[in-house]
């Protein structure tokens, strides 16, 4: 499955709801809720399980959801119909056009930012919803002492978000050592946040407060330099028992402070992997007791048979997982985990027929038949769901997903290129088109198309980002040096800010090899940095592109000029310290 997922939806959304706000002018939010009650935002709400809960919780609020999914706008409105919720408004659109619309300087107390898209592919990475521009642009709508609060699974965009909010001087982080909470509070976790705990995935959390005045710049000269790191090794034999104490206590504490059936699950799992079994079986009963979806009986079955072998209560506990599913997607996860543990193909079966039942998004009915064809190995069933997908598509990033399942899964060449044919004339821009060409090139084979492709890509590149990721790929896919070299001078000509000529440099660097061209570009990204990370971020590629150690201390120390948040400078004196051995200590 592809990571690409769907751009802002142009459809018009005409609904009749007192609920959703269909304007070009400002409203007037008194009247709307009938109160003066504090406004609190959530960009990108998804399905709108957080917005829905924070408004059942906190009446004497009003809650605003912009996103630019429509169906799930539509849902949204169903429940908050059903739930008789009248302190929730729903705006369609691009939350950077909306928010100058909606609001007023200062009208905003809270932002809710769950998860956006992380678009971790290099060329996509302009996509991001996280930007200098946006930071501002919130800054500005935050009262005094407003919060904004952040959640991602991606590591790499929570340290670009902890970047972007220190830079800016009206935000003040909470977390004042490393900049990342270990929770959220009493903020309640959605399923697809869940989902990730689930899994086992990291999530980072951030949260800032809006100052009254510019943050005041820190006037420390001297850089807290990380410190060397013990060998725990070596004096670890010695305290395994009072380790074993250590551990325990701690998940007692855990077992006491969790909130939800998924805090109590990680409590139990980690218990039964640490060899108590029979704890960990009550703190699973706890788990059960408060579980409260489908997912959460899920995950709760599917450790119950991993960790204790218990076959029989996880059956038990799956079908209180059936009778709570509430859509296709989770079907589908229920008999994926149903044919992994217990090897119950039958069940499976009429669990996939359920979800098939009840799933119209295009990555969810890709999902389904994948699955299908993984636990199943019908290949036929999948390609009668792909058929149904194909027949409800509409964009590119549909039309892309489907062609690379497709291929992927039931090995239809010939169906993948007319999907493909499909996807070039839905294109959008010029990363749309980098994208075909590269599975055209690494899936298909297909290399003269795939180099019509680039061509079409090169002729609607607008900056110089564009240029740069399409010159890579040319080098990398196609070897095709001269052209490369043709699309970076137009990279270099378009390029206006510090981090244009610095990933310029580091893909000379990488691809051509030419450093002398790189060390120019790298100039050019020390003239026009003006924040911390644009300097910690350049000396770390001058340390690792060019190995020019004196040159990159100079600009740490540039760095060290422009950090202002504790969290600043502790990744700067890790940076000093990996890069250049601690040799700025006593320097500043």
């Amino acid at each position: 499955m592809g990571l690409l997922t769907a751009k802002p939806s142009s459809a018009k959304i005409k609904e009749g709801d007192s609920w959703f706000l269909d304007t070009d002018e400002r409203p007037d939010w008194q009247t709307q809720f009938g109160n003066r009650q504090p406004i609190k935002l959530e960009i990108g709400f998804g399905m709108g399980d957080f917005l829905i809960e924070m408004a059942a919780r906190e009446p004497h609020h009003n809650f605003i959801g912009i996103d630019f999914y429509h169906k799930g706008i539509r849902k949204l409105m169903i429940r908050i119909r059903n739930l008789g919720l009248n302190n929730i408004r729903v705006v369609h659109g691009d939350v950077r056009n909306k928010i100058p619309l909606l609001f007023q300087d200062g009208a905003l107390d809270t932002i809710y930012i769950n998860f956006p898209d992380p678009w971790p592919k290099k060329r996509h990475k302009k996509r991001r919803l996280i930007k200098p521009e946006l930071v501002k642009l919130l800054a500005q709508k935050l009262a005094p002492m407003g919060r904004v609060c952040l959640a991602t699974d991606s590591g790499t965009y929570a340290r670009e978000m902890l970047e972007y909010f220190n830079a800016c001087s009206l935000f003040q982080n909470m977390e004042r050592k490393s900049g990342f909470l270990e929770d959220r509070g009493d903020l309640p976790k959605t399923k697809f946040e869940k989902s990730f705990i689930y899994a086992g995935d990291k999530i980072h959390y951030l949260e800032y407060f809006r100052l009254a005045g510019d943050r005041k710049t820190e006037k420390s000269k001297k850089i807290p330099l990380a410190e060397e790191k013990t060998n725990e090794s070596q004096e670890s034999g010695s305290k395994v028992e009072a380790n074993d104490k250590l551990l325990f206590e701690k998940l007692k504490n855990a077992e006491s402070s969790a909130k939800d059936a998924c805090d109590l699950k990680k409590v139990a799992d980690n218990l039964a992997d640490a060899g108590n079994k029979e704890w960990a079986k009550k703190v699973y009963r706890k788990a059960t007791d408060q579980a409260q979806d489908s997912l959460d009986f899920n995950w709760l079955a599917y450790s119950i048979s991993e960790t204790l072998g218990d076959k029989g209560w996880a059956r038990e506990i799956y079908k209180q997982a059936e009778c709570n599913a509430e859509n296709g997607l989770e079907f589908n996860w229920l008999a994926y985990s149903i044919s992994e543990t217990l090897g119950d193909k039958d069940w499976a079966k009429k669990l996939y027929k359920r979800a098939e039942g009840q799933t119209e998004n295009i990555r969810e009915l890709c999902d389904l038949a994948d699955s299908i064809s993984e636990t199943l190995g019908d290949k036929n069933w999948a390609g009668e769901i792909y058929k149904q997908a194909e027949d409800k598509a509409e964009e590119y990033s549909d039309f892309y997903e489907l062609a690379n399942s497709i291929y992927e899964k039931l090995a239809d060449r010939q169906w993948a290129k007319e999907l493909s044919k499909k996807v070039e004339d839905k294109a959008e821009d010029s990363s749309d088109l980098h994208s075909l060409g590269e599975y055209l090139c690494e899936k298909l084979g297909d290399k003269k198309w795939a180099k019509k492709v680039y061509g079409k890509a090169g002729s609607k590149a607008k900056n110089s980002d564009d240029f740069c990721d399409l010159a890579d790929s040319l080098c990398k896919i196609l070897g095709d040096e001269e052209w490369a070299i043709r699309l970076y001078k137009k990279a270099e000509g378009k390029a206006e800010k510090s981090c244009e000529f610095r990933n310029l440099a580091d893909s000379l660097c990488e691809n051509l090899g030419d450093k002398e061209w790189a060390r120019k570009l790298y100039k050019k990204a020390e003239d026009k940095a003006e924040t911390f990370y644009e300097f910690r971020w350049l000396a770390e590629c001058l340390c690792k592109n060019l190995g020019d150690k004196e040159w990159a201390k100079k600009i740490y120390k540039k760095a060290a000029g422009k950090a202002k948040d504790p969290s600043d400078f502790n990744r700067l004196a890790n940076s000093v310290y990996e890069k250049l051995g601690g040799s700025l200590k006593g320097e500043q």
